[in-house]
């Protein structure tokens, strides 16, 4: 038998590390359709870090439906998330901001630690919620731990079947640390494609890769993500490119260092998961003309807050018109509540545009990308359309 040698074996483990799975699980829309673990939690009593993409594709209960619960040994229900981000840990919810249902693909992130008595829930890279814990409290062990249902007996069992999830799970990864906001973050505005949790592995408790190997029970597929290309190179594998590869890199990226820059506006909160229509691209105009009465100024932190205060969208005071009834005032202030709570101008803090000279040259350049966008009227702007832009018009 010929021996491996060690620094081989070595190099074999690292590349196996950066291995990422574009494979999804389709839960069916049943209280029998589960992926049921009994992983030992120890690692994570003091302190943890559930990350997930969640697809919503069931409606049956408005408020939530729960794709992870945690069940102690003493039936106590330690861990249980929604789609909505509700958040519960040690049977008491976290307070937070009800994100607005929508279609298509949200990250979602909960944490705790020992040390801050601290649980924090993220959506979309934003921490919406935070609550403190019971001083001395860890996190009970052993327990069953199911992705798809509600469960509330120790082993799998009282499956509450009012609260099934019924939806599509991405990328979820359990960590033995707290992670930061600031990675959260990151992780979400990387995208569901990247390979960003890679930078976890070594406290990576429970990995996608492992799950996507456990038993299954009822209507739950695997089901593969085209739109995720397998091409994505690991940051550490960045610094390994030869000095002639970063010359021909560099020469070809001098006009725009990050091709992903162009598109990255879309992931905002008036573009990402919504349907293009000619509406948001006549707002985006919108904005971009009023943009150029600040010509020869810098976009700065000063002239945002300015148009954040006197140029939102419907902002309060700007309405004109009939007065309507109340029921239908009480609608479109339903339907319009994210422009209220939202920043319209969002898209200027990106590098793309902040402390830029405004000119006709960077109006213009968003314009195009605009017209180019208008082409896809009708699509949702998701990922596979944000990846496609990237790739064939950076």
């Amino acid at each position: 038998m010929v021996a491996v040698p060690l620094f081989l074996v070595a190099i074999l483990q690292l590349t196996a590390s950066h291995e990422v799975t574009y494979k999804s699980l389709t839960f069916g829309k049943d209280a029998s359709s589960y992926v049921l673990m009994s992983p030992d939690m120890s690692p994570l009593q003091e302190e943890l870090t559930i990350c997930a993409w969640i697809k919503r594709m069931s409606n049956h209960q408005k408020n939530a439906q729960y794709w992870l619960s945690y069940v102690a040994s003493a039936n106590y229900e330690e861990i249980i998330i929604s789609d909505t981000a509700l958040y519960y840990l040690f049977r008491d919810g976290t307070s937070y901001t009800h994100p607005s249902l929508t279609t298509g693909w949200h990250h979602i992130c909960c944490t705790w630690s020992y040390s801050s008595r601290t649980k924090r829930v993220y959506y979309d890279g934003v921490q919406i919620g935070s609550k403190c814990t019971p001083s001395g409290r860890k996190l009970n062990i052993p327990g069953s731990l199911m992705l798809g249902q509600l469960h509330k007996g120790y082993g799998g069992g009282s499956i509450d079947s009012g609260y099934y999830f019924g939806g599509e799970i991405f990328q979820t990864n359990i960590y033995s640390t707290e992670l930061s906001s600031s990675q959260i973050k990151e992780m979400y505005s990387q995208g569901r494609c990247s390979n960003y949790t890679q930078n976890f592995s070594d406290v990576t408790f429970l990995s996608w890769e492992e799950i996507l190997q456990k038993d299954r029970h009822g209507n739950v597929t695997e089901k593969d993500l085209d739109e995720c290309s397998t091409d994505h190179t690991h940051p550490t594998e960045e610094e390994e490119t030869t000095e002639e590869e970063e010359t021909t890199e560099e020469e070809e990226t001098t006009e725009d260092p990050d091709n992903s820059t162009s598109w990255r506006f879309l992931r905002g909160e008036h573009f990402y998961n919504k349907e293009i229509s000619t509406d948001m691209i006549s707002r985006m105009t919108g904005r971009l003309d009023l943009l150029l009465e600040f010509y020869n100024h810098t976009v700065d932190d000063a002239l945002i807050k300015h148009l954040e205060k006197h140029h939102t969208d419907k902002a309060p005071g700007n309405r004109t018109g009939e007065v309507e009834d109340r029921e239908s005032e009480k609608e479109e202030m339903t339907d319009s509540l994210e422009l209220f709570l939202t920043d319209n101008w969002e898209f200027l803090t990106d590098r793309m545009f902040y402390m830029k000279i405004v000119t006709e040259d960077l109006i213009s350049g968003m314009t195009e990308r605009l017209d180019l966008l208008a082409e896809f009227s009708g699509h949702l702007c998701d990922d596979s359309i944000i990846n496609h832009l990237e790739k064939h018009h950076a």
